[in-house]
């Protein structure tokens, strides 16, 4: 079975490809995953900037949880699914630490948030 990653033929039966770790039973979306990487990546780093101002600065703590929430399980996802593009080089490294920052700032907005959190 050909990889539709990689091209590379793999055996019958094979689940996943030997020379790029691929799940051949998926579709592979090549350059628009890289492109919605990218937004993926800025995305959480909004998401982030927005949990910490509504935590910090406008005491707005209910949306502080929601988009600390959101901000943590896109930041995650990003940093993971840079990783499975074809993206290379600086740049793979840089989306990765720019996801891995809105995840760090949605994490503090959340906690920050739900703590000072009143019902």
């Amino acid at each position: 079975m050909k990889c539709p990653k990689c091209g590379t033929e793999n055996a019958e039966g094979e689940i996943f490809c030997a020379n790029c770790d691929w799940k051949l039973n998926m579709k592979y979306g090549g350059e628009k995953m890289a492109v919605n990487a990218v937004y993926f990546s800025f995305a959480a780093v909004a998401l982030g900037i927005i949990s910490l101002v509504c935590a910090f600065i406008v005491h707005v703590n209910l949306a502080a949880v929601i988009a600390g929430a959101i901000g943590m399980f896109l930041g995650g996802y990003t940093q993971s699914f840079v990783r499975i593009t074809q993206i290379g080089g600086p740049i793979r490294t840089k989306l990765v630490v720019i996801a891995i920052v809105g995840l760090f700032m949605s994490v503090i907005g959340f906690v920050y948030g739900f703590a000072h959190l009143t019902f």
